[in-house]
């Protein structure tokens, strides 16, 4: 198969645009999900770091549809023929405030697509970049490892994840409860059935339960005391987790306009 996968890096350097309007009700959901009070209402207002989630809604038919929620291909996504996709990682960078109002643009490139195909079955990781842009420049740059996995690479032993740092100046513990990931997904517009469908996440690709976000993870431990000003965050993967069980997430690290780091509840 590694033949024939190896095909799908003539994708590399795809590109496509998207348009999309900052709305206060779309800051009303994200805000009414997670718990949080006061969401930026007012024209011109920034939107906190993390909250362009809810713009760009995926667009795929259900003719379009896989097995498990997500496209089949078209457009730049490459329609490589693995069963289990995941979330590897994530990078975002911040360059300017979006706001309330804004009209904005995401440009999306496969940069990159790696294959393994070894003893331990097959996995192609496909490396996008999310470029936002308003009228007063670069906003955004999101870089996401979307892995995808055969049946025997997906059922391998995971790795173990690393232990959260002793000395994080602080913990917060979050429960991913169904109605908070059905929440999240809707608002995303995210059919991915590995969040909200217990049935399918169990009984067809064997996973212990839903399968949490790192995002969700990370707008629920935004807590009234984190600056707004976030240069950076990243994410990175190394086995699913899964609702109900309340957990400690792994750390998240991101930096600061002031140019020191902080340790945020994350999650892989």
């Amino acid at each position: 198969m590694a033949e024939s996968l190896e095909s799908f890096k003539s994708y590399i350097g795809k590109k496509e645009t998207a348009a999309d309007v900052i709305t206060a009700a779309a800051m009303v959901k994200f805000a009414a999900t997670l718990g949080q009070e006061n969401p930026p209402m007012e024209k011109g207002a920034p939107i906190p770091p993390g909250w362009y989630g809810a713009f760009f809604p995926a667009s795929h038919r259900p003719s379009q549809m896989r097995l498990d929620g997500q496209a089949s291909g078209g457009g730049i996504a490459p329609p490589i023929p693995l069963p289990r996709r995941r979330i590897g990682g994530t990078r975002v960078r911040f360059h300017e405030p979006l706001r309330i109002g804004d009209e904005i643009t995401r440009v999306t490139e496969i940069a990159d697509i790696q294959i393994d195909d070894g003893p331990n079955g097959a996995m192609a990781t496909i490396l996008e970049r999310n470029s936002i842009s308003s009228s007063r420049g670069l906003g955004v740059v999101e870089e996401r490892d979307m892995v995808m996995l055969s049946e025997a690479r997906a059922g391998a032993a995971p790795a173990t994840p690393l232990p959260a740092p002793a000395q994080a100046a602080w913990r917060q513990v979050v429960e991913p409860n169904p109605p908070l990931l059905f929440r999240f997904s809707a608002i995303r517009f995210n059919s991915h059935r590995i969040h909200y469908d217990r049935d399918y996440v169990t009984k067809v690709e064997k996973l212990p339960g839903l399968v949490v976000r790192w995002r969700c993870a990370a707008r629920s431990c935004r807590r009234a005391g984190w600056p707004r000003s976030i240069l950076r965050a990243f994410a990175r993967s190394t086995i699913p987790a899964a609702s109900p069980s309340p957990e400690t997430r792994r750390p998240m690290g991101a930096r600061l306009s002031s140019g020191r780091w902080m340790e945020t509840a994350g999650l892989p």
